[in-house]
């Protein structure tokens, strides 16, 4: 099964997410899988921050495994946020759009940003993914 789903997103920019998210899915060789991607607003990220995480913040993206075998996963995007990260580090809205799917992506299979030495890790992945689809 390969299944990416995308919802409330402007549907101009759904191939360029899509075509990231293949991208970033081929270079983990995850074969099969079935994730939505939700783009919701920043109260509605903050309300499942404290709901599900025990944290009262706004995040950029928030990802569940629905199943680890098929590697199933529902994906939620801040709405707000990757607008004031592209002006803050010099991406389109596009590209940061396509940077927090990486992300999200990766932190379905396990990877967290929540200390430095995994956050590197991670980072350093996503962006190596990043320059192989935008540089």
């Amino acid at each position: 099964m390969k299944e990416l789903i995308f919802t409330g997103f402007d549907k101009k920019l759904i191939p360029s997410l899509e075509k990231t998210a293949k991208f970033a899915l081929k270079y983990e060789k995850i074969n099969n899988y079935s994730i939505s991607f939700t783009q919701i607003s920043d109260a509605d990220i903050k309300r499942m921050n404290r709901k599900y995480r025990k944290v009262n913040r706004i995040t950029d993206v928030i990802s569940f495994l629905v199943d680890e075998k098929l590697f199933m996963g529902d994906i939620y995007i801040s709405d707000n946020r990757p607008k004031k990260n592209a002006k803050k580090y010099g991406f389109t809205y596009e590209q940061e759009l396509c940077y927090l799917v990486i992300h999200s992506i990766l932190h379905l299979e396990g990877y967290t940003d929540y200390d430095p030495k995994n956050k590197k890790m991670m980072f350093d992945k996503q962006d190596k993914i990043f320059k192989c689809i935008f540089l």
